[in-house]
């Protein structure tokens, strides 16, 4: 990679696009470095998201199958064991003091515009003895998620799973993306009916058993994979949940997402 030869050269890089900050990010991780990201316009979610597909090789523009939850699983384990720490990008001094405190390998800053003079950046670089990685987006606009404004919407519906952990409550929703809201709300006008933009396949109650491995619905035990990390199981950890959800009812959301693909 272009960005780690030019370490060879100095402790500062500057990149122009997310896709490098990425791929340098990710391939510092998996080589066991520890690594400092300060985000200004991405948010951590999205961040974790990108570097969790890419681990596990999943892609979301593809219906996701039992397989690629367990890989989605297994890389969430891997990156637990990562030495990466997230925060928002402050001020230089702030930046300064969680170097000192947490003493990276690597920083990676990201700005939508260029962040003052490199020459500050490369100052604390070299006296801090850590690698900057500097990455602005000054020619580009994203949303708060992380996504391009220009970038095309989806055109495949999505499932999405909510679950209430207070009253044991799952529900699931079939989100449609835009170019079917248009034809179905067309349709709609024509023959004087009101057609919803999303809706809902499934409302359930669960119940948890005390072990913590299998989850009750409509007095049916289903067994929950040993490759579920038990602590977040546990701890009620909400992306952990819907995963286990959507695999209990993959072939309820996949008889749906065919319907409306």
């Amino acid at each position: 990679m272009k960005e780690q030869e030019n370490l060879k050269e100095g402790r500062l890089i500057t990149l122009k696009s997310r896709k490098s900050m990425l791929d340098l990010l990710y391939q510092s991780c998996i080589n066991g470095l520890n690594c400092l990201c300060l985000l200004d316009l991405s948010t951590r979610e999205y961040l974790v998201q990108k570097l969790l597909l890419k681990h596990a090789g999943v892609n979301l523009d593809e219906n996701l199958t039992l397989e690629d939850y367990k890989y989605l699983v297994r890389a969430m384990h891997d990156m637990c064991r990562w030495g990466l720490y997230i925060d928002k990008f402050q001020t230089i001094a702030k930046t300064n003091n969680k170097i000192k405190k947490l003493k990276p390998d690597y920083v990676f800053i990201e700005s939508e515009q260029d962040i003052l003079s490199a020459r500050h950046w490369k100052t604390m670089a070299e006296k801090r003895q850590v690698i900057i990685v500097l990455t602005s987006y000054n020619d580009e606009i994203f949303n708060e998620d992380g996504k391009h404004k220009l970038e095309k919407p989806s055109k495949k519906p999505e499932a999405k799973i909510i679950i209430d952990f207070i009253d044991r409550n799952v529900k699931i929703d079939i989100i449609l993306p835009k170019n079917k809201i248009l034809q179905e709300d067309s349709n709609a006008e024509i023959q004087g009916i009101k057609k919803a933009k999303n809706y809902r396949i499934l409302n359930k109650n669960f119940k948890i058993t005390s072990d913590f491995k299998s989850v009750i619905i409509d007095n049916q035990n289903y067994n929950i994979p040993d490759y579920f990390n038990v602590d977040m199981v546990k701890n009620e950890d909400e992306k952990t949940w819907q995963m286990i959800f959507y695999q209990i009812f993959a072939d309820d959301i996949n008889a749906e997402l065919s319907k409306k693909g």
